[in-house]
């Protein structure tokens, strides 16, 4: 029965037929019970009825059985605690070939090619040969490392060592894989072509290697040579769009998919969703989750419920997300769930909320993972909380044993850079374990230029062009850090660096989402204009602004041309275009969500807060992977209120809280826009 049940549909049922066993039949179990028992574990979306069966296990003194021991690094393995499997591992008195082949893939399952290839080289010099298995997961270790010259070895060695790989098709399409997201192309389609039948298992795996790469056009060939296009072969495709950043394309073939009739899986459904939060179709998403997703599913299904609380954070209701959040049940509840909803909520600016969410997984004996330290760091740097940015800093190695990842030292550099901390900032680079990469000179310099700090601006200018030298957005960064401090010569030579080295500027566009269809946007581009409503809206936006005594800010527009000719090509920012989309077609109180891929310029920022009040609307903006909620003016007027209430009865310290809540709706900008003093 529990082996039934292990290879069935519900394989909670054998850990509930094993309670059963232990406890109303007094039966005892044997060395056959737990792999089963384990197998289901595995298939289960949290950890710890495993580590329950684990305890069993020693306690019926099978902890030494060969075949159980290989179980348990399976379980482990598969919910990537590869140090537990490695312990399983050095605890075995036998060991067999399916031993070494199940640690090796949970190396490669965490990304550890290195420790993988050791135990690959330790086990033939124990006189195991290693077989099939064992060189798919050794290739599945290295191919998302874009090590071709390894995995070309390990292809010839594995020529060698099995004589004969024609009629693997498993091995052949690891292989083919491999050679795919490395890039290699050509050699991915001579593998692809010396097949001779099982085409759709290759070719869906090459295609995941083709997207990602800029192969698209291979990837419709390859598409094109199979007999019958199944759902993974779809999902394949999907996902290799939208990991490749090409959301749009990604949402276009998922409704292609659903045109031809064909279901989507699981897998589907959450890639479609990542192409969603990457180019914030919040309505296309919300028609997924009505569709496809129903309650219980949702609910039970931890995959699909991570995969919705990422879309609607990216789309900027994380109302929905926390909703969806609050609605898992505790003990189905994972880390990757965690840190999704931690991110999110980061990304919105609730750090005290995040650093809520993190408490919650701790206090119900979840570990936190480097993940969930770059998120809730994130959190920190998103809210301003230096203090408690700086502690969990410490607490990630000194409690959890988790060393410093870039990314965590890339979180810290922005939450010093946004506090003005520049020097400590600079100081923390200084005294990493290894060089710093570019996002974390680029988070330097942009603090820099919030806070005109040209001194430390230039060097971590001087350190991004070493890395990056034709990457247009640090030039405009630096050239717009000097412009903003009146250093207006240095900005004109930076620009004309630019152009005489021929770097471009990073072209600028923004999404909205009218109905389920996006539109996009380029700075510049007046094809939309065609529509006389867009036109007008954007004179209508102009005239508004001026007669409230905006005053645009053209410091960081084109250098070379007069102040009139600046305003105008500020008007014309992406968006602008999407924000006079999305007046044209909404009503008086609803929201209109903006994502945009480069970082928001001043005068967009601040002319969103004074067009949200003159329109009534409210506009959630995304810049630069952070949500900006711009309110209107019913919001404004409630928190004045609230302001003069507790400052009249003395409560300073309430009334600043509400103050700095007020900031992440943006509100404490408009304070100041209105003639608003501080407190």
């Amino acid at each position: 029965m529990i082996r039934g049940f292990s290879l069935g549909e519900s394989p909670e049922k054998a850990l509930v037929f094993f309670s059963s066993m232990l406890h109303q039949e007094n039966r005892p179990p044997n060395n056959f019970t737990f792999p089963f028992l384990l197998n289901s574990c595995a298939r289960l979306s949290t950890l710890k009825p495993g580590i329950q069966v684990h305890s069993h296990v020693i306690k019926f003194g099978f902890d030494l059985d060969l075949y159980v021991s290989n179980a348990l690094m399976h379980f482990y393995s598969v919910f990537k605690c590869i140090n537990d499997a490695h312990i399983v591992f050095e605890g075995s008195l036998v060991r067999d070939l399916v031993s070494y082949n199940t640690l090796i893939n949970g190396f490669a399952l965490v990304g550890k090619p290195d420790p993988a290839l050791l135990l690959f080289r330790e086990m033939q010099d124990f006189g195991i040969q290693p077989d099939g298995f064992s060189f798919v997961a050794l290739l599945s270790a290295f191919s998302s490392l874009n090590e071709s010259r390894i995995g070309k070895e390990i292809h010839g060695f594995a020529y060698r060592k099995l004589c004969s790989i024609d009629s693997n098709v498993l091995l052949k399409t690891a292989i083919l894989d491999m050679y795919a997201k490395c890039g290699l192309m050509d050699l991915a389609e001579r593998v692809f072509s010396s097949m001779p039948s099982s085409k759709t298992t290759a070719a869906w795996s090459a295609i995941v290697g083709c997207a990602p790469n800029g192969e698209t056009e291979a990837a419709r060939t390859m598409i094109g040579q199979m007999d019958q296009r199944d759902v993974i072969c779809w999902t394949a495709m999907i996902n290799g769009y939208s990991q490749s950043g090409m959301y749009s394309e990604a949402l276009e073939l998922f409704v292609q998919m659903e045109d031809l009739g064909i279901r989507p899986d699981e897998v589907t459904l959450a890639a479609v969703l990542s192409a969603c939060a990457g180019v914030g179709a919040l309505t296309f998403g919300e028609r997924l989750h009505r569709s496809c997703i129903e309650g219980e599913l949702c609910s039970r299904n931890v995959i699909l419920s991570t995969a919705l609380i990422d879309m609607y954070s990216k789309c900027g209701n994380i109302d929905s997300a926390l909703d969806m959040f609050h609605r898992i049940p505790k003990d189905l509840r994972t880390v990757p769930l965690f840190n999704s909803m931690i991110y999110g909520l980061a990304q919105h600016g609730l750090g005290e909320s995040a650093l809520a969410v993190f408490k919650e997984m701790e206090l119900i004996g979840l570990r936190p993972d480097r993940v969930t330290f770059e998120a809730v760091l994130s959190a920190c740097s998103h809210s301003g909380s230096i203090e408690e940015g700086m502690e969990l800093f410490r607490l990630k190695s000194n409690v959890y044993g988790i060393k410093p990842h870039m990314e965590h030292y890339s979180c810290m550099v922005d939450l010093l850079g946004r506090d003005g901390c520049l020097d400590e900032a600079y100081d923390l680079i200084q005294s990493m374990p290894f060089e710093a990469n570019s996002v974390i000179w680029r988070a330097l310099l942009g603090a820099c230029k919030l806070h005109g700090n040209v001194r430390i601006g230039e060097v971590a200018s001087e350190k991004l062009t070493s890395l990056e030298p034709n990457h247009g957005a640090h030039y405009i960064l630096l050239s717009n850090m000097l412009a903003n401090t009146n250093q207006w010569e240095q900005a004109g030579r930076v620009r004309k660096l630019m152009e005489d080295r021929g770097i471009q500027k990073p072209p600028g566009w923004s999404y909205t989402e009218l109905q389920g269809t996006l539109h996009r946007f380029f700075t510049g581009d007046k094809s939309h204009l065609q529509d006389k409503g867009m036109e007008s809206m954007l004179q209508d936006m102009t005239a508004h602004l001026k007669s409230a005594g905006y005053v645009p800010d053209t410091a960081e527009a084109v250098l070379d041309i007069d102040e009139e000719e600046k305003e105008t090509v500020i008007c014309y920012h992406s968006e602008k275009l999407a924000l006079a989309f999305g007046l044209v077609n909404s009503t008086t109180g609803e929201t209109i969500r903006i994502t945009k891929n480069l970082r928001d310029c001043g005068d967009c920022h601040s002319a969103f807060k004074l067009l949200s009040k003159i329109y009534s609307r409210e506009i959630m903006a995304l810049f630069w992977q952070e949500w900006y909620k711009l309110a209107g003016m019913v919001q404004i007027l409630s928190v004045i209120d609230t302001l003069v209430k507790l400052l009249t009865r003395g409560l300073t310290a309430e009334a600043e809280g509400v103050f700095h809540e007020a900031i992440w709706l943006e509100i404490g900008g408009m304070l100041h826009c209105l003639g608003g003093t501080e407190l």
